[in-house]
């Protein structure tokens, strides 16, 4: 007989999904990734293109999706995850801004990206957009 505290039900435990957030903006990546983690995801970060490359070469675990900034000092978002997604394949992409829909500077820069999510959000407006992209990730 076991213990009411047992954990061998039989049944798989699932890990949490991975986001990692390229934001340059301190406060910013701060608070979403605290919205981020309030939501059960795991949160890697990083402020910068260089250091996005440097995490995700160095990083061992699963990385399900890629929450970039579609601007930063040193890179264009769209370029960026272009270059980590060749390292991670399977990674979903996950687009942020402040330009709003239609704006031609962001048309221009992402072409027909699917899963853009604009600055304000909320929690439930990202958690929704970071589940469409995952699902649309072939298994």
């Amino acid at each position: 007989m076991r213990d009411a505290g047992s954990m061998d039900s039989g049944e798989a435990v699932e890990r949490p999904k991975v986001v990692f957030f390229v934001d340059d903006d301190d406060k910013f990546r701060e608070i979403t990734s605290e919205l981020l983690k309030r939501r059960g995801y795991e949160v890697i970060l990083a402020a910068s293109a260089e250091e996005a490359s440097e995490v995700i070469e160095s990083y061992e675990g699963e990385i399900d999706v890629l929450l970039m900034d579609i601007k930063l000092p040193d890179g264009w978002g769209a370029t960026v995850a272009y270059r980590l997604c060749q390292i991670r394949p399977n990674m979903a992409v996950v687009y942020t801004t402040g330009f709003a829909k239609g704006d031609p500077v962001l048309s221009a820069g992402l072409g027909s990206a699917d899963f853009v999510v604009t600055k304000p959000f909320t929690s439930e407006q990202l958690a929704s957009e970071l589940e469409r992209a995952m699902n649309s990730v072939p298994s």
